[in-house]
């Protein structure tokens, strides 16, 4: 069990020392005509799916200036994991969906295993979606993964 603990970290941490190295001055360019650029969604949004012994996790790194809907993440594709274990977010009064709950900087979201299922060829579809501070959002993301 420490072992899984300390490799999710270690993931954790490679992740995100990754999204800043390759995104250090992301405001700082702008395009022909001095407007600033908007990010790929996967570069926005940088999503980590992984396999433990008992859970799935997902771990999004946001990069600053963007955030995630919590009310559009969903997890579905296998019946045999529970309830996604998804904590509060910011509250916030969207232009777009009223009042919901956001998420800045990073997310990490649980999905335990339920019962003695036969796990070995788990595929699972993440959805979520998220906009840029700047009033511009993504569309919904639809996502499959197998672990």
């Amino acid at each position: 069990m420490r072992f899984q603990q300390i490799r999710t970290i270690t993931l954790l941490i490679a992740v995100t020392f990754a999204t800043l190295c390759s995104s250090a001055d992301q405001f700082g360019s702008h395009n022909a005509f001095d407007e600033p650029t908007i990010l790929p969604v996967d570069e926005a949004f940088a999503l980590t799916v992984v396999r433990e012994e008992h859970q799935v996790t997902l771990f999004w790194q946001i990069q600053p200036g963007y955030y995630l809907y919590r009310q559009k993440i969903k997890v579905t594709g296998v019946d045999h994991l529970g309830k996604p274990v998804i904590p509060a977010g910011i509250e916030r009064n969207d232009e777009y969906f009223g009042d919901v709950e956001v998420y800045y900087e990073a997310l990490q979201v649980n999905i335990p295993f339920e019962g003695g299922a036969n796990l070995d060829d788990l595929a699972i579809v993440v959805e979520y979606q998220g906009c840029a501070d700047r009033g511009i959002c993504y569309p919904p993301q639809k996502k499959p993964y197998s672990l």
